[in-house]
């Protein structure tokens, strides 16, 4: 709809010939699919997710082990 109407502004308002005004509509909605392909391909996949997912936990894993082990070593080391 938004297509025709952009179709119709450039033919009435800015008196371009049926062929330009058509072109130019054509080039916008090129541009704006291959911008929403670009997009596309930068969004996480459920597989990117489930890696991220592993590792939080796994480093927080290594944190919890880290800060529990570092507790009797310095208990030990203030006696």
């Amino acid at each position: 709809m938004d297509q025709i109407k952009l179709y119709n502004i450039l033919r009435t308002d800015l008196k371009l010939s049926d062929d330009k005004a058509a072109d130019f509509v054509s080039a916008i909605g090129k541009t704006s699919e291959r911008e929403l392909d670009a997009r596309i391909q930068t969004l996480a996949t459920k597989d990117d997710i489930r890696d991220l997912y592993k590792t939080i936990y796994l480093s927080g894993l290594v944190q919890f082990i880290a800060i529990v082990a570092s507790v009797p070593a310095i208990v030990k080391f203030m006696k």
